[in-house]
C-alpha cells in the first residue's frame, strides 16, 4: 500500500482538526480519564472508609445458645462488652414470637449478627480442665457480621489466655513452655512490587478500557459519521486515494486511544500516589498503594500499549465504515466492546503468569505485561513476543480496513 505523506498528513489535520470539535470525542478522550477516574475512586475510598468506620462504631447483636452456661467472669464481660448486645437464645424468641425454629435461618435473614453456641456444662469442662469449644455462627458475606465475631474474640482470646496462665502458674509453670519458638516474618519485596500486586489487575484494565473509549466516537464520526452527513462522497472525489484516506483516518483514531489511554495512567497513578492515601492512610495501605512508574516502565507501557490501540482503531473503522449511521456504527461497538475487553479481565485472576502461549493472545498480553511492568517484574523474551505478535495482528487489520474500505457495496451501504 503505497501512500503519500503529504496528503496522509493533510488528511490527519483536518480529521483531528474536526475530532477535537466533537464534545462527546472530548469527554471520552480528556474528561473520563482526567477526572472520572480520581472522582470514582475517591468516591469508592470514602464509601468504604466510612462504612468499615460504622460497622467499627455500631453495637453488634449476639444471640447466644447455652448463656447459662458461660463461667460468671467471661458472661459479665460480654454482656458488659459495649460493642456487643448479648441475649440469650430464649430472651431473644421471647421478643421475636416470629422467630424461626431454626435460628441460623434468623441469623440468614439479619435478624442479628453472630450466634453463639456454648456447649452444655461449659463451666465445668473449663473448671476440670477437659477440652471444650465454643462455636460462633456468622454471615460471611455481611460486613457486620465479620466485625461482630471480631468483637467477641476480643472478649474471648484474653479470657482464654488468663485460664492458660492461671493453669500455668499453679504448676508454677513458665509461659515459656507453650511458646517453644516465635515466628518472624519479615517481608522482602519492595513497596513497588506489593503494590504492583494489589493494584495489577486494576489499572491494565483501565488502560485498555480508556484507550477502547477514546478511539469509539473518532472512529464512529470519520467513518458512519460522514455517512449520515453526506460529506463521504465528497471526500472520496478529492485527489487523494482510498488508501490514504483509511491511513489519515486511522492515525486520527489511533491518537485519540493513545491519548486517553496515557492519561488515564497519568491520572490513575496521581490518584493512587496523592488523593487515595490521604483518605484511606488511617487504615495503613497508604503506601501499598503507592505506584511509582520510571522512565523505562513508562516507555514499556506505552510500547506494548501503542499496537493494542492500532488493533482498536483498525477493527472500530472498519466497523464504522461498515454501519449505515450513527447509531448502527454504537451497536455493533457494544458488542465488540464487550468481546475486546473481556480478555483483560485475566489481570484478575490469580496465578495466570506470562508465558509464550499467553504473549501471542491479544489484549491478554498487554494486560499481563503492564501488570508485571507495574510490579517490577519485567521478561523481555516476552515482551519482545507480545510486541511482534500484536504489531502483526495491527497491520493485518489495517490492511483488513483499507480492503473494507475499497468495496463499494460497503462504502455507500445505505
Amino acid at each position: 500500500m503505497i501512500v503519500r505523506v503529504r496528503i496522509v498528513h493533510a488528511i490527519f489535520k483536518k480529521e483531528m482538526t474536526d475530532t477535537l470539535r466533537d464534545r462527546r470525542t472530548l469527554v471520552f478522550m480528556l474528561l473520563v480519564p482526567i477526572a472520572a477516574i480520581p472522582l470514582l475512586l475517591m468516591a469508592l475510598s470514602s464509601l468504604m472508609t466510612s462504612q468499615i468506620a460504622k460497622e467499627m462504631e455500631r453495637v453488634s447483636e449476639v444471640v447466644v445458645q447455652g448463656l447459662e452456661y458461660l463461667p460468671d467472669t467471661l458472661r459479665s464481660e460480654l454482656i458488659g462488652s459495649d460493642d456487643l448486645t448479648v441475649v440469650s437464645e430464649t430472651q431473644y424468641r421471647a421478643e421475636n414470637p416470629t422467630a424461626n425454629s431454626d435460628i441460623t435461618e434468623d441469623l440468614r435473614l439479619g435478624g442479628f449478627d453472630v450466634l453463639m453456641v456454648v456447649p452444655k456444662a461449659f463451666d465445668r469442662a473449663i473448671e476440670i480442665e477437659s477440652p471444650t469449644e465454643i462455636e460462633l455462627f456468622y454471615d460471611e458475606a455481611e460486613m457486620k457480621s465479620e466485625f461482630a465475631v471480631s468483637k467477641i474474640k476480643t472478649v474471648l482470646d484474653p479470657y482464654r489466655e488468663r485460664i492458660i496462665q492461671a493453669r500455668l502458674d499453679q504448676r508454677d509453670i513458665s509461659g515459656d513452655i507453650i511458646r517453644p519458638f516465635e515466628i518472624v516474618s519479615e517481608n522482602v519485596a519492595s513497596m513497588q512490587k506489593v503494590a504492583g500486586e494489589k493494584l495489577g489487575a486494576m489499572l491494565p484494565y483501565l488502560i485498555i478500557i480508556m484507550c477502547f473509549m477514546g478511539a469509539m466516537y473518532p472512529a464512529i464520526d470519520l467513518a458512519a459519521g460522514e455517512k449520515e452527513r453526506g460529506t463521504l462522497e465528497t471526500l472520496l472525489v478529492s485527489p487523494a486515494t482510498r488508501g490514504e484516506f483509511v491511513v489519515g483516518k486511522y492515525l486520527v483514531i489511533l491518537t485519540t486511544g493513545i491519548t486517553a489511554a496515557i492519561l488515564s495512567m497519568g491520572s490513575l497513578t496521581f490518584s493512587l500516589n496523592y488523593m487515595l492515601e490521604d483518605i484511606v492512610g488511617k487504615m495503613n495501605v497508604g503506601r501499598m498503594l503507592a505506584i511509582e512508574f520510571d522512565t523505562s516502565t513508562v516507555i514499556l507501557i506505552l510500547m506494548i500499549v501503542l499496537p493494542l490501540a492500532g488493533i482498536f482503531a483498525a477493527i472500530l473503522l472498519s466497523v464504522s465504515i461498515f454501519a449505515r449511521s450513527f447509531k448502527e456504527a454504537q451497536s455493533y461497538i457494544t458488542g465488540i466492546y464487550m468481546v475486546l475487553i473481556l480478555p483483560a479481565f485475566v489481570s484478575f485472576l490469580p496465578g495466570i503468569e506470562m508465558s509464550y502461549r499467553m504473549a501471542l493472545i491479544p489484549i491478554v498480553n498487554v494486560s499481563l505485561i503492564i501488570k508485571d511492568a507495574i510490579s517490577g517484574q519485567v521478561e523481555w523474551n516476552y515482551v519482545i513476543t507480545a510486541f511482534v505478535s500484536t504489531i502483526v495482528l495491527a497491520a493485518l487489520t489495517l490492511v483488513a480496513a483499507r480492503k473494507w474500505f475499497e468495496r463499494e457495496s460497503v462504502l455507500f451501504r445505505m
